[in-house]
């Protein structure tokens, strides 16, 4: 894929004062984990989302997460410093669409998302590790169905990108909530809500020392409580890049394994909040 994993493990925005241009849900919403507590517009207008952080810090993403966005929709990411802009998306298409090596005359439409099937769709903006105060996201998408414009979470901070990459043999699973049961006549029924949530068990077998050691240091502060953004195959777009990239926090407990001369390895298990 060319890029290496990438982990925000410190996630900025929910520390920030935010505005919004309209709010029939608050903008807090998306600075917390809970599914049903989205940020949610009033009408589908331009909505432009600002954050300001206490102090100036690094950035190197933006993600807009648990998104209702249609294939039509835009996004523009901006960081300031100072009132300054240092970085600048542009204006960028929120989905990344169907490829045309894999896109079906007759069946897929034109311009579809890649990454439809996909229960949580979101959209990341990678910058280069840059210094800000403060953000602003601005969101077009007027023909929207549901007649608003809804986020559940955003993310952004500093990322944190091996010198080595994962090892093959990656296993994504997704977890479904719905369990069967056979009645006494021999019938299978099938209960629960059909919900996921996505379970990933990486194997860091090539960690340098700096790399270790800010593993270590950023997921012993954080926790098993606190919310990881994991991208596995960053800028790659399309599917690839949607399905290996959650909001997670780690299942396991934190270890590394001191394998040979100058090198570590360890084995995180990430769930999806």
């Amino acid at each position: 894929m060319g890029k290496n994993l990438r982990l925000i493990m410190t996630n900025l925005h929910d520390t920030a004062y935010l505005t919004a241009t309209s709010e029939a849900l608050p903008i807090t919403h998306t600075q917390r984990s809970a599914r049903a507590r989205p940020w949610r517009s009033i009408g589908t207008a331009d909505q432009v989302i600002t954050a300001a952080l206490p102090a100036p810090k690094f950035l190197g993403a933006g993600v807009l997460y648990r998104h209702n966005l249609t294939d039509r929709a835009t996004i523009r990411q901006e960081a300031l410093l100072a009132g300054e802009v240092v970085f600048d998306s542009g204006i960028v298409k929120a989905t990344n669409t169907i490829p045309l090596g894999q896109f079906r005359f007759g069946i897929d439409k034109w311009g579809a998302s890649a990454s439809g099937a996909i229960p949580i769709q979101q959209y990341a903006v990678w910058m280069p590790t840059i210094r800000a105060d403060s953000y602003r996201i601005t969101i077009s998408d007027p023909d929207n169905p549901d007649g608003f414009i809804e986020v559940g979470r955003i993310i952004a901070g500093e990322t944190f990108s091996p010198k080595f990459n994962v090892s093959y043999g990656l296993e994504l699973e997704y977890q479904e909530s719905s369990e069967h049961r056979r009645t006494e006549g021999g019938s299978l029924r099938t209960i629960g809500d059909d919900s996921l949530a996505r379970r990933l068990p990486i194997n860091l077998d090539w960690l340098e020392a700096p790399d270790r050691r800010r593993m270590s240091d950023e997921l012993l502060r954080i926790g098993k409580r606190g919310d990881i953004y994991i991208s596995v195959f960053p800028e790659s777009g399309g599917l690839d890049e949607a399905e290996y990239a959650f909001m997670a926090r780690r299942e396991n407990n934190h270890a590394h394994t001191h394998d040979f001369y100058a090198n570590w390895s360890s084995h995180p298990v990430f769930v999806e909040v």
